[in-house]
């Protein structure tokens, strides 16, 4: 959809994977996009329509004074992903601080629209599979997990703020070109054959592209104050690496450690962090994110924001291609 009023956007993470896209098709609408970053240089984009504002969520002061007089809406994509406990603190500062303060810079500038990107963990961790939609507890606030607790704590925020008029998106995980840090690595070491143990969860898996047209959408269509669940393709763990490997050609590996001692040796690896200071490749709270079990059909948001999400195929061959192009995986395989 193109748009053809002229509508400014202010992004927050604009350089992150999601947040490029986000810009990316803003763009293509024809928005003005004012995009957040921490490092100017890190932004790979470049049109005439966009505004680079440097500068860090947890000191809007210094974003105030570079922002034009009218933003319609806000897109908060900025967030902390981390999963080692000597992080948490500046998780918690960007994640709930960094929310309320995007807060009251939308109040400031009086957007008419904020549009705040949580994630699926908000609604938990599961054991047996479940099938999420919209009206399920958020049980994440109560988790052990910060990453998952400051994101459902900030989530709240958002929803008890009766001053914004905001729309909130939960992704599931999120794949595709252009992602050259999370799920990439889990590509890299299935092409490499490196892959030590497949992850005992199942998941819903989704284009970036989808996730990025349908928080555009949720602008849009979105009602204030719900909860949209964007989903992909259901799955398990196992069965994503085997659709991987089998794409690649490669055989895949046929370890699947149980989750008692994937934890055991993720708490190995974190008493050594402790005495080294290095972040582990594996920690207690990665295992469990990998581990959670559900499902997500993302009715409610091919309804009312007219969501549409790709087939798993399409986006393994267009995230293939990027990956080779970039050298991330051998052109060759």
């Amino acid at each position: 959809m193109v748009q053809t009023k002229q509508l400014n956007a202010f992004v927050t993470g604009a350089t992150g994977f999601l947040g490029l896209h986000l810009c990316q098709q803003l763009l293509d609408n024809n928005w003005h996009v004012y995009a957040l970053c921490r490092n100017k240089e890190k932004m790979t984009l470049k049109h005439k329509n966009l505004f680079l504002i440097e500068g860090d969520i947890l000191a809007p002061e210094t974003i105030k004074k570079q922002m034009p007089e009218k933003i319609n809406a806000l897109f908060h994509t900025a967030a902390s992903t981390n999963t080692w406990f000597r992080n948490n603190d500046m998780q918690t500062a960007t994640n709930i601080t960094g929310t309320q303060n995007m807060l009251g810079l939308a109040k400031h500038l009086r957007v008419k629209r904020f549009i705040h990107i949580s994630s699926v963990v908000v609604y938990g961790i599961h054991t047996t599979l479940k099938n999420i939609t919209e009206d399920m507890p958020k049980a994440g606030i109560d988790s052990w997990i910060n990453y998952v607790r400051t994101k459902t704590a900030s989530e709240k925020l958002v929803l008890n703020n009766k001053a914004i008029d905001a729309v909130i998106i939960n992704p599931t995980h999120i794949i595709g070109p252009g992602d050259k840090n999370n799920w990439a690595r889990l590509f890299k070491m299935i092409a490499e054959q490196k892959l030590p143990s497949i992850p005992n969860g199942a998941g819903s898996f989704v284009d970036v592209r989808d996730v990025a047209t349908g928080i555009i959408q949720a602008y849009h269509h979105g009602k204030t104050g719900e909860n949209y669940l964007l989903g992909g393709t259901n799955m398990d763990f196992k069965q994503f690496v085997h659709k991987v490997a089998d794409k690649l050609k490669v055989k895949a590996t046929k370890t699947q450690l149980s989750n008692s001692l994937l934890m055991a040796l993720a708490q190995f690896k974190n008493f050594i962090s402790r005495l080294n200071n290095k972040e582990p490749d594996l920690t207690p709270e990665s295992v469990t994110l990998i581990s959670d079990v559900y499902a997500c059909n993302s009715a409610k948001a091919k309804i009312e924001l007219n969501y549409q999400n790709r087939e798993f195929d399409k986006t393994f061959a267009d995230t293939l291609n990027f990956l080779r192009t970039e050298n991330i995986i051998n052109p060759a395989v």
